[in-house]
């Protein structure tokens, strides 16, 4: 499948790029639809300190364990998309910078160039998402990236994938597994 956005691209964001993320999260007009009041009391907008406490140093290595990327389109950043790995199960996270870069496409094809990297590196089996089921546009665009609402009788995932650090109460977990016969 060609991608149709050619020249979309996932550059490691740096310590440099870090407030700016933390604006793209915390402080965009597409934030309300992610975080806070009066949608998601439960999961409120983090403070600067709160976010460098969860992106720390870690996150913006070009190695390890825990990766965050600036999703690049045209030479424009656009968003930022991250994934945490733990035993072969590679969490990923995106947000897109403002709602002017929504319905481009830009989020499912940065989770497919972010699912290719993973599994062109074997690093993962198993990939999951979960974001709260009141983000339809969210769930949506995972869906359109292959990833599937996690069913017991279809997926067997660890159970720390679908109890730990949920970020909503209403959490969706999807799952994609890794095919590392894909070319």
């Amino acid at each position: 499948m060609t991608n149709p956005y050619s020249s979309l691209k996932l550059n490691q964001a740096t310590l440099y790029d870090r407030d700016k993320i933390f604006r793209w999260l915390a402080c965009s007009d597409a934030t309300p639809e992610m975080l806070g009041p009066p949608t998601f009391p439960d999961a409120p907008v983090p403070t600067y300190e709160e976010f460098c406490d969860d992106y720390n140093e870690e996150a913006f290595r070009d190695y390890g364990d825990f990766r965050l990327f600036l999703i690049v389109v045209d030479h424009e950043e656009v968003g930022a998309i991250s994934f945490f790995l733990r035993d072969r199960v590679a969490e990923l996270d995106l947000w897109i910078a403002n709602r002017q870069n929504w319905n481009k496409g830009y989020g499912s094809t940065a989770l497919k160039t972010a699912i290719g990297m993973l599994m062109r590196d074997k690093l993962a089996d198993i990939l999951i998402i979960r974001p709260s089921a009141r983000n339809t546009r969210a769930v949506s665009a995972y869906q359109k990236a292959g990833f599937e609402i996690y069913h017991p009788d279809r997926h067997d995932i660890p159970e720390w994938c679908l109890t730990e650090n949920l970020d909503y109460e209403d959490a969706v977990v999807l799952v994609q597994f890794a095919n590392y016969h894909v070319p």
